[in-house]
């Protein structure tokens, strides 16, 4: 019998290789370094540093007195706690914070933005009449404005509020039909 044509030809198909078993136990040693190389960075960073922080302790220097006392430990939603003007007068203008009527107005969106404004207001000794919502919630900073008739106090709020927020604008063209001597609109 003759050989027939089709099995000259070799058969078709998957085909096997041969596989260096070096380079086999070369890729597993490399993963197996890796992953204990990152177990070790995220692990054992974690326990390095809480084994080795310390609380800073400051003590204050007895010339030191401070305006602004914090109550509780720094955070972003934290009210700036102010100690209570015993007298509301300021020394350097004389002028009485007590007589200045102001409406606070939240400009942020931020909850309780303008409850915390109006505390470090009535603590400076300043007649906070109330708080409320801004016309929107696009204000970035504070603004301040006061009736013409008060504008001797402008520079006065302005240098308060400032020990605790950022003042954007402020201006003495409140309209005389306004309900109050001031308005502060709290921005984010």
């Amino acid at each position: 019998m003759e050989d027939s044509p089709l099995e000259a030809i070799p058969a078709l198909g998957p085909q096997k290789r041969s596989v260096n078993k070096r380079f086999v136990y070369l890729i597993l040693t490399i993963l197996i370094l890796l992953v204990a190389f990152f177990s070790y960075r995220i692990f054992g960073a974690k326990q390095k540093g809480a084994i080795s922080e310390k609380p800073a302790i400051v003590a204050p220097s007895p010339t030191d007195t401070p305006f602004l006392t914090p109550t509780s430990s720094p955070s972003i939603t934290a009210a700036p706690t102010v100690t209570p003007i015993s007298n509301s007068v300021d020394k350097a203008t004389g002028l009485d914070r007590s007589k200045l009527s102001i409406i606070v107005q939240n400009g942020s969106g931020a909850e309780g933005v303008a409850g915390k404004a109006e505390t470090v207001l009535k603590n400076l000794g300043y007649d906070v009449v109330s708080t409320g919502n801004a016309d929107n919630f696009n204000y970035t900073n504070v603004v301040i404005q006061v009736k013409a008739a008060r504008s001797d106090y402008l520079g006065l709020l302005k240098t308060d509020l400032g020990l605790s927020y950022t003042i954007g604008s402020n201006s003495a063209d409140l309209p005389d039909s306004f309900s109050t001597s001031a308005l502060v609109i709290m921005g984010k």
